[in-house]
Formats: structure tokens, sequence, C-alpha cells
């Protein structure tokens, strides 16, 4: 009962991927805790059986199960780990999931409370009580850490889910700049189309793409015949200056003005390529992409300055 919200109770996820760690450190846990319970049930016997029991939570013996268990977990937590350096993991995989335990509410009274409450008739009541109410404490604060882990393990899972899908909106993003404004299908994933419900869309979407290029070819042609109109004005506009300063040269003064520029004829501007829409766009368009028209004339042309 540590999940603060429906959102993190029923999915959670890790930033990395920990399977192997947990593993190993859960398997030490449950070690340490049957050697509590071993050490526990032999209060009372001699000295001598004591010492097969370990004395600390120290490295175990290289044939136990514990110590098998963790070399391997470590294998296998390198192999991942070098897995994950030569092939780094694409915005588009998701983290791996996390499933919360469920964790029994924390008891405002001990459950041991009625033995703790007895009165003590000898000394060895009294250690025995002792070591219930240390034991007792310590599965409280346990189960503090538990829950506070488990919290910080999902809040990071949510916050590693959503940079996940952050990165991957900027990839494709960035995928759709670098395609011309295009995404690919599925998003770069294969998909099945079956034939009545693919043939007709895509029919539908090549007319949708003639009619387009009609339409934009007839407003390419209009454009042509304007920026003609004016490359013709500004020849003349020019011509006009140059037989100026022609008839100035015969009479043999200076001419009463500097060397022309551009805004002494004042050229008009070309008009601006017309710009197909997306819908146009495809492998079948005969206009250039480079910016001239299909005489050869450049679409930005811009009058000579002289």
């Amino acid at each position: 009962m540590m999940a603060p919200s429906i959102e993190s109770s029923s999915r959670g996820v890790l930033p990395v991927q920990q399977s192997s760690p947990v593993k190993c450190m859960s398997n030490m846990i449950a070690d340490y805790l049957d050697y509590q319970k071993i050490q526990a049930a032999n209060v009372d016997e001699p000295v001598a059986t004591s010492s097969a029991i370990p004395t600390a939570l120290s490295t175990p013996p290289s044939g136990s199960p514990t110590s098998t268990s963790a070399s391997s977990s470590a294998a296998a937590w390198k192999a991942h780990q070098q897995r994950s350096s030569s092939r780094p993991h694409p915005s588009t995989s998701m983290p791996p999931l996390f499933k919360p335990l469920t964790i029994s509410p924390q008891r405002r009274v001990s459950r041991y409370a009625e033995l703790l409450n007895r009165p003590v008739a000898s000394a060895r009541e009294q250690e025995l009580r002792d070591a219930l109410l240390v034991g007792d404490l310590r599965d409280e604060g346990r189960k503090v850490a538990m829950v506070e882990m488990q919290a910080g393990v999902v809040l990071a899972g949510m916050y590693a889910e959503r940079a996940q899908r952050q990165l991957q909106a900027a990839d494709e993003r960035k995928g759709k700049e670098k395609s011309g404004g295009k995404l690919k299908m599925g998003y770069g994933k294969a998909k099945w189309f079956t034939p009545d419900a693919f043939i007709p869309i895509e029919a539908a979407a090549k007319k949708g793409r003639k009619r387009e290029r009609q339409r934009h070819a007839v407003v390419l042609a209009e454009w042509k015949k304007k920026n003609d109109q004016i490359r013709e004005r500004n020849e003349a506009k020019k011509a006009e200056w140059e037989l100026e300063k022609e008839q100035a040269k015969l009479v043999g003064r200076r001419p009463g003005w500097l060397k022309p520029k551009w805004k002494d004829w004042d050229p008009e501007v070309l008009l601006p390529r017309p710009k197909k829409s997306k819908s146009g766009e495809d492998d079948e368009d005969d206009e250039s992409e480079d910016g001239e028209d299909d005489d050869g004339s450049d679409a930005d042309w811009i009058p000579e300055v002289f």
C-alpha cells in the first residue's frame, strides 16, 4: 500500500534494467533472514553448535548457492552492459517495466503488543522480551525503507517514461525535417495493408496529387508570364539610362550625376516562385526543384547593377 496514485499502482518503469542485481540482492536478504531464524531457534543450544552459523553477512563460500547466483548475476549484468554500450537503445524502445509489490500498512500498535505488555517473571523472559522488541523495531524500519525505495523507483520510472516520450518526439521531428515533411509509414516500421483498405486510399491520394500538379502548373505559367513582363520593363528602364549616358558622352560633358545604382532606376522585383503544397510533392513531378524554370531562367533573378 505504497502507491500514491492509480497510475503508479498500475504501472511503473525503471530507468535501467536491473533484473540480475535485484535478484542477487533478494537472495542475499533471504539468506540473511534464514540465518536470523536459525540463530533465534538455536539460542538454547550449546556454544559448539553455534560455530556452524555464520557470524556476519560476509562473502559466502565459493560453492554456496548464493555465491553462484551472485556470480552468474554479475556476469549477466556485465554482458548486458556490453551489449548496451555497443548498441545504444533507440528512443522508440520503452523503458523496462517495474511491478510494484504489495506492502502491508504500518501498524500503530505492534503485532507483539500483547506479549510485550505481559509482566516479566524472570531474567530469561526479560531477555526474550528485549529481543522481540528489537526485532519488531528492525522489521518496521525495513518496511519504511522498502516503502521509500519502491516509491522512489516508481517515481523515477515515471520520470524516465516521460523523458523517453520527449526524446522520441524530438527524434520524430528531426526525421520529418530530414524527409522534407514526410513521415515514414508506420514510423519506420513494417505495416500490414489489405487490398480493400489500401488500394482505394492510394488511388484517391494519387488523383489528389495529379489535381495539385495541374493547379500548380497553371499558377506557375501565370507566374512566368508576370515575371517576363517585369523583366521587359526593367530592360527598358536600363536601356533608357544607357542612352542618356551615351548622349552625355557625345556632347563632351561629364555626367551630371554619379553612376546610377539600384534606386536610381528603380527596377521591379520579380515575384517569388509559387510553392507546391505537400499533397502535390511526389516523384512524378516534372518541375525542377533547384529554383529554375523549364527554360533555364533563374526563379530568383535579380537585375544587374551597373
